[in-house]
């Protein structure tokens, strides 16, 4: 991760702390690769007096019409950035196509899942993630 993204990630971090849903979708987004950079430069991430937030119901709309806006990514990038509206509480986004994560992909998201609905210690209790 570049400089400029993590100090994004960082702000995104600070800003959902102590919502595990939008914390649990910040992580996904972040540490899947692909969707951080993509989001600032699309213009759905927004700072307020140096606190970075993303625009969750403009990404979720975006998911809707996956490839007709100005998003771009794979099958699998979207199946991820769904996954991550779906957990911040406030979309019913389709997760339809789940079977096209690979293992890492997969784990990654159960434990995002675990961390919305517990917290992240209870998350990393169930060690999903790879050592």
């Amino acid at each position: 991760m570049n400089p400029d993204t993590t100090d994004l990630a960082t702000r995104l971090a600070e800003r959902a702390a102590g919502a595990w849903q939008e914390e649990a979708a910040v992580w996904l987004i972040t540490h899947h690769g692909h969707w951080l950079p993509e989001l600032e430069r699309t213009g759905l991430i927004h700072d307020d007096d140096g606190r970075s937030r993303i625009a969750w119901r403009q990404v979720a709309s975006t998911c809707l019409s996956a490839g007709d806006g100005p998003l771009t990514g794979t099958p699998v990038e979207w199946q991820v950035l769904r996954l991550a509206c779906l957990l911040t509480g406030r979309h019913a986004l389709s997760l339809a196509n789940l079977s096209l994560l690979d293992e890492p992909t997969k784990r990654m998201g159960l434990h995002a899942v675990a961390w919305a609905s517990g917290g992240r210690t209870w998350a990393d209790s169930l060690s999903l993630l790879a050592a």
